[in-house]
């Protein structure tokens, strides 16, 4: 896996909103529940990786609802990139991450992260 996202990252990453989407949609938000992590037979490695403030607000997010890591949904996302039926299917979802600010002070932080998924439109050719 690691071998695949070091050449692959740019072209799996166009696959967030998909499987951010179907990772989300389950409704399996959770609150206080020790967080899951990619644990799997194998060797493991650390891969250094880029991400665009836009790409990891919006997976920061989810992993923080799902209470799952960031690491766990990017192996999600490699496996779903590792599906061809999947990479040949339209993207049907754009993501849009909103961070609404309700305080900020030395007693309390308080905000609420959004990530909405909007329809892709098609343009006629």
């Amino acid at each position: 896996m690691a071998n695949l996202w070091r050449r692959r990252q740019r072209r799996i990453l166009q696959f967030m909103a998909m499987a951010l989407n179907a990772e989300t949609s389950q409704g399996r938000i959770r609150r206080g529940i020790k967080r899951r992590y990619n644990r799997g037979q194998g060797e493991f490695e650390i891969v250094t990786t880029r991400f665009s403030a836009a790409e990891y607000d919006s997976l920061h997010a989810a992993a923080s609802a799902l209470r799952v890591s960031v690491s766990w949904l990017v192996f999600r996302l490699i496996l779903l990139w590792k599906k061809l039926r999947k990479r040949r299917r339209v993207q049907l979802y754009l993501t849009n991450y909103k961070l609404i600010l309700h305080a900020w002070s030395s007693n309390a932080i308080s905000y609420t992260e959004t990530i909405e998924f909007r329809p892709t439109i098609s343009l006629p050719p």
